[in-house]
């Protein structure tokens, strides 16, 4: 996950909240992954506009490690762009941490890419994750913390349409 809050990503945080009547003053504002370690950032991101992804995973490392403040139930989510302009914003519905052995087929399927399947999620984000953790000198583990991220779409920038 990399970006940061900027003026354009305040402005369309603000254009969010006036148009979603939304009290909230503050929110996350990161990209789904780390375009070092994948080049499909922005292709997920257009998922998750269109309703298909509805949530997403990371290793409790990469919270930690980055130091990137965890979200929380109810927390709103500004998804960047690969080019880190803003995409998206998400309302965390749920958020939950469990080992990588143990996620549900039921997240894999809303996580929504690829078939869907268990299978597919497990081999795609062992891979991500297997990378991450060459970077940080960490061994992997099917027993590594991961936390799930279920999420809403609250509104696309549509000054960058899918």
């Amino acid at each position: 996950m990399i970006g940061e809050k900027n003026p354009e990503t305040d402005a369309f945080w603000k254009l969010v909240c006036e148009e979603k009547n939304i009290a909230a003053s503050d929110y996350h504002c990161l990209t789904f992954g780390n375009p070092k370690y994948q080049d499909y950032s922005d292709h997920i991101t257009e998922l998750a506009i269109k309703g298909v992804k509805r949530a997403t995973a990371h290793l409790t490392f990469d919270f930690e490690l980055n130091n990137v403040t965890r979200r929380r139930k109810g927390d709103y989510w500004m998804i960047l762009w690969e080019d880190l302009s803003p995409a998206v914003v998400v309302e965390l519905v749920n958020v939950e941490e469990c080992a990588f052995k143990d996620v549900p087929a039921e997240f894999a399927s809303r996580e929504g890419e690829g078939d869907g399947s268990l299978a597919f999620w497990k081999d795609t984000h062992e891979e991500y994750f297997k990378l991450q953790l060459t970077d940080w000198r960490k061994e992997w583990s099917d027993d590594l913390t991961v936390v799930l991220e279920s999420f809403d779409v609250v509104m696309a920038n549509p000054g960058r349409p899918v």
